[in-house]
């Protein structure tokens, strides 16, 4: 899943990892590695082998400015609980700047829409393809009063006296 949203951005999308599954992807802009663990407890374990892997690979290539634009995601299905020790070792992963950035998400459902959302960082804001036209407030009203069966005559005095803020009584 991962794999085809990054695709789906215009991202090069190849498979890594020893220990588990991570896949690297690189665009213009970034290089992201991306690894999804079954609870919270095998995230925060594979965070310090998957650092290394995307270390060792970005230290291999020349990546020009995008070396400081890499970063290491890591999520997992598990909700985050209300545990101390867990929450100050998420919050030690996502705030570790050494090497490379590092985003730990708890809580992905493994649909396209929350690996996008758990990935928008590095995908491009959806823009509607039409432009939604701006009818006339006004408009509007005189069109959804002529197809209420309102005369045209009646909607049209009715538009005009809410215009000058006049009352309906005085337009009947």
């Amino acid at each position: 899943m991962t794999k085809t949203v990054l695709s789906n951005q215009g991202f090069q999308v190849e498979s890594m990892g020893e220990h588990f599954n991570m896949i690297v992807a690189e665009n213009s802009n970034f290089v992201v590695a991306v690894a999804a663990m079954n609870t919270i407890q095998n995230l925060i374990l594979a965070e310090p082998v998957a650092l290394d892997a995307i270390a060792r690979r970005i230290q291999s290539v020349e990546l020009g400015p995008k070396k400081w634009d890499t970063y290491l995601v890591l999520l997992t299905q598990e909700k985050s609980a209300e545990d101390d020790d867990i929450t100050r070792d998420l919050y030690a992963i996502n705030h570790d700047t050494s090497r490379l950035r590092r985003i730990a998400h708890t809580g992905v459902d493994p649909t396209p829409e929350a690996v996008r959302h758990a990935l928008a960082p590095f995908i491009e804001p959806v823009t509607p393809t039409t432009l939604i036209a701006h009818t006339d407030a006004l408009d509007a009203m005189l069109s959804t009063l002529i197809s209420g069966d309102v005369s045209e005559e009646l909607a049209r005095r009715a538009v005009v006296a809410f215009e000058q803020g006049a009352s309906l009584d005085d337009v009947l």
